[in-house]
């Protein structure tokens, strides 16, 4: 890339306000693009082998940006995020368009909701690319994106171990994006023993390490080329550190992370080992909940009281507290009343223990509600997603609204 950041810092066909770039991977893209330039009278220098990588550079080196900024999302692990960045460093005078192989109009919607003015599909044809430069002499300025409201941030926490947190955390989270369609972020802090990816049968991606440990180097390529994808609307970002090497990370480090996470997502679940709790107390002051999931038993009631008890002291919200894994084979050692006497409040969910049903998913690495969607247990699971995106449930029609609709 620094050939190219010379090319335009010193030479005379360095870009201008009306002109033409384009950063494009594969070699069809390149040859139509150039062919294009040519056609329009610009250099061929115009036209640049690389992607979105190179381009966040060029702008990071305050070069002028072209009328129209072609870029090859190809390779791109989170497209949104790139093109939000790209969109916000580029101004409102470029009309950003991305290149890409994918073919889906949800991706098309979101980068366009992210700042770009155009998607082209590959094989790149000339004539949409003419028709792209046409439209932007047409347009004298692109309207800047919608500044999205920070993402709900929502911390998950088991108050002992083996309570099923992360279970809560992972199908809560799936919910949150295949049913409510919210676009989430799942965070796994367990960086040696997390589940979240391998419950969704997925590779744990690299970066959270370097990313928690050397915040200087944060940014969004970083963290979107650290996530993995489940879906269109989950990513899930976690580790699988060797045992033998620590980790260890401070508040602002997690905080720049989930600052940038929120910016382009609707929700944010932090799957949260208790013990890391004290040392994030920014984190709980900005979360809009924090869910404590304890089981039926005396411990269950001791811990859980501690930790509301901590949680308030540290300026977090109000907790919402689950009981998991309630009833089934296993007789719980106290009954719901005491529970809730012990704690001083009342549950919000109690998720039934149905041990077969949630092994089955956790065996073929799908969510509980992929398997089985009316189940108790998702029944419950949804009822707390939903509490976690501050949704309301659909209003059920009653007599009245059938006569309403059939005299409209």
């Amino acid at each position: 890339m620094s050939g190219v950041v010379t090319l335009f810092k010193g030479s005379p066909e360095a870009p201008t306000g009306d002109s033409f770039l384009a950063f494009v991977a594969d070699e069809d893209s390149f040859q139509v693009a150039r062919a294009v330039a040519g056609e329009m009278g610009w250099s061929g220098s115009v036209v640049q082998r690389g992607g979105a990588g190179d381009v966040l550079e060029m702008l990071a080196h305050d070069l002028p940006s072209p009328k129209v900024l072609l870029v090859d999302l190809d390779g791109t692990a989170n497209p949104f995020a790139t093109v939000a960045k790209l969109a916000s460093m580029a101004g409102a005078d470029t009309r950003l368009v991305g290149l890409g192989t994918a073919n889906d109009i949800d991706l098309y919607r979101d980068l366009i909701s992210a700042g770009a003015s155009d998607y082209l599909v590959k094989p790149l044809a000339p004539e949409a690319l003419h028709h792209v430069i046409r439209q932007a002499k047409q347009t004298p300025r692109r309207a800047q994106p919608q500044e999205m409201q920070p993402g709900r941030l929502v911390v998950v926490v088991g108050v002992r171990g083996g309570v099923g947190a992360s279970t809560v955390a992972v199908n809560t989270a799936w919910l949150l994006a295949h049913e409510l369609k919210r676009k989430t972020a799942l965070l796994d802090l367990d960086l040696h023993f997390g589940t979240d990816t391998l419950a969704l049968d997925l590779e744990p991606g690299r970066g959270l390490r370097e990313a928690l440990e050397t915040p200087n180097r944060l940014d969004s390529l970083l963290v979107a080329s650290s996530m993995v994808t489940e879906s269109d609307r989950l990513s899930v970002l976690g580790a699988e550190e060797p045992l033998e090497e620590s980790v260890s990370f401070g508040p602002a480090a997690l905080g720049a992370l989930l600052e940038e996470l929120r910016g382009t997502h609707e929700v944010v679940v932090v799957d949260m080992p208790r013990h890391l709790l004290p040392a994030n107390r920014p984190v709980l002051g900005s979360a809009e909940q924090v869910v404590l999931v304890s089981e039926l038993s005396l411990a269950g009631i001791r811990d859980t009281a501690r930790m509301m008890q901590v949680i308030k002291v540290l300026g977090g919200p109000a907790c919402v507290v689950v009981a998991s894994r309630a009833g089934g084979s296993r007789k719980p050692q106290v009954d719901q009343a005491t529970f809730e006497k012990g704690i001083g409040a009342k549950l919000a969910h109690v998720v039934p223990d149905e041990d077969k049903t949630v092994a089955a998913a956790t065996n073929q690495g799908k969510a509980v509600a992929q398997l089985s969607p009316a189940s108790a247990v998702v029944k419950a699971l949804r009822g707390l997603a939903m509490q976690m995106a501050d949704a309301q449930p659909p209003a059920k029609k009653g007599l009245l609204g059938w006569f309403k609709k059939d005299g409209a």
